[in-house]
């Protein structure tokens, strides 16, 4: 009997140490910022010990600094109060996954363990107030019918812009503010009589206007103070109407960078009406920009970066509702996904036959691309390709890289889903692991294809 109970003992003595020796190792770990290994020490910790606030906690951090949000919100709600900054992090986690309530709740209670003076003081209220907002508009997602999505390299992205002449023109000039990169936009109206465009002042974006006065154009004027802030306001557009003008802006009223606003003109008062936020699912926390609505053919665009790597952006064009129809439903979740189009209803009985069928392009702008052939020649009209077999070569990268597009947006949003829906995990990895060597495959694809049809449209020019 004595011989079992030293036996115990020695076996608990034991447990005891590994336990602590993988504490140590898992402190040194988080200590060294090795998030990956400390995450995983962590974890053996909390299988021991799972209501621990101090594994929790630190596990949920490592979570944190690996992009694993769900469980990191898991942990920092399972570490209680006893460490203030969790508070912190629920919030910003909060914020990111759509969850704005639970966002200025966490807020709130971290304000309450910081000083007036604190230097964050602030920028946790703004971040609370961004919540705020974002709850309000959460409640009204506009219900709206997408027609098609792309992502495409931002430094081009107006270029699958492809409306007819009749709403004017845009163009876009980089420009770099500190270690920003943004866009000067131009917008010319239709009768070219008028322009709207965006220039650094103070290095901020404003809004200026211009009028074509014979043949030259008016001094520059800010569009109105009512429009131009402190922040940055960029993207404009105007409607038809000559009225209406959608911009963007990244000022306190935005729920990420940059959000889309309209506002109306007053001609008694010559001047503007308080912009709006036009609210979701056009805006997220994000940058969203560069709304355009057609009225002729009911069709609107609009960028957003939004679940994109660096350099990337969608552009997803829908059918514009006539008067403001708020999404309806009792699914909670189902509003979250939808705020965030990673659902949304596919438009069914868009007439594409009333816009040429070159994504929504008019006849001039039909045949226009980019195509660097070599260092010195750039095609931009598919016209320019010396031969048929050339010319057929470029719609087949043209077909290539959309269906490619479209993968990669499939796989973005099945990444979130992974992300967010641990239940689901072990049925999503394998349509993940799938699509990405799909993707792979048609990269490797479109290299050689590219690489292809440069060579033969360079021995084409030398004959």
């Amino acid at each position: 009997m004595r011989s079992k109970i030293s036996l115990i003992t020695v076996l608990l003595f034991f447990c005891v140490a590994i336990l602590g020796q993988t504490a140590a190792e898992a402190d040194r770990l988080f200590q060294q910022n090795q998030f990956q290994k400390a995450r995983d020490a962590y974890k053996i910790l909390l299988e021991k010990r799972p209501k621990d606030a101090l594994y929790n906690y630190r596990y949920a951090r490592c979570c944190y600094e690996l992009k694993d949000d769900e469980n990191a919100i898991k942990h920092f709600e399972l570490s209680g109060n006893r460490f203030p900054l969790t508070n912190k992090y629920l919030g910003e986690l909060y914020m990111k996954t759509y969850r704005f309530s639970q966002s200025v709740a966490a807020y709130e209670e971290y304000l309450k363990t910081i000083n007036e003076t604190d230097k964050e003081f602030l920028t946790i209220q703004k971040a609370k107030k961004k919540a705020e907002l974002a709850e309000k508009m959460i409640q009204r997602v506009d219900d709206i019918q997408i027609i098609d999505s792309v992502v495409v390299n931002k430094d081009h992205f107006l270029e699958f812009y492809k409306f007819t002449n009749d709403l004017g023109s845009l163009s876009a000039t980089p420009v770099k503010i500190g270690k920003k990169k943004d866009f000067k936009i131009t917008y010319t109206t239709q009768r070219q009589d008028r322009k709207l465009f965006s220039d650094t002042v103070h290095g901020q974006m404003d809004i200026f206007t211009s009028y074509k006065l014979l043949d030259e154009w008016s001094k520059p004027e800010s569009v109105s103070d009512i429009i131009n802030t402190k922040a940055n306001e960029n993207y404009p557009f105007l409607l038809l109407d000559g009225v209406t003008i959608y911009f963007a802006s990244d000022g306190d009223n935005s729920i990420g960078g940059y959000d889309l606003f309209v506002s109306r003109f007053r001609p008694e008062t010559n001047t503007y009406f308080q912009p709006e936020n036009i609210g979701m699912p056009y805006n997220s926390i994000y940058n969203d920009y560069m709304m355009v609505i057609d009225d002729i053919h009911q069709v609107g665009w609009f960028a957003t970066d939004r679940f994109q790597p660096e350099g990337k952006v969608i552009i997803f064009s829908f059918i514009p509702n006539t008067k403001k129809t708020i999404l309806q439903s009792e699914d909670s979740e189902y509003i979250r996904k939808a705020a965030q189009l990673q659902l949304f209803k596919k438009a069914k009985n868009f007439n594409s036959d009333i816009i040429p069928q070159t994504s929504f392009a008019d006849e001039d702008s039909a045949h226009k691309i980019f195509f660097v052939v070599n260092d010195s020649v750039i095609y931009t009209d598919d016209n320019q390709f010396k031969t048929e077999e050339t010319r057929n070569l470029w719609n087949e990268l043209e077909k290539l890289n959309s269906q490619l597009n479209q993968k990669r947006i499939q796989l973005e949003q099945l990444r979130m889903q992974y992300s967010q829906q641990e239940e689901t995990q072990n049925e999503l990895a394998p349509k993940i692991l799938t699509l990405e060597r799909e993707i792979s495959e048609m990269e490797d694809q479109l290299t050689t294809k590219t690489f292809e049809l440069r060579n033969k449209e360079n021995i084409n020019l030398m004959k």
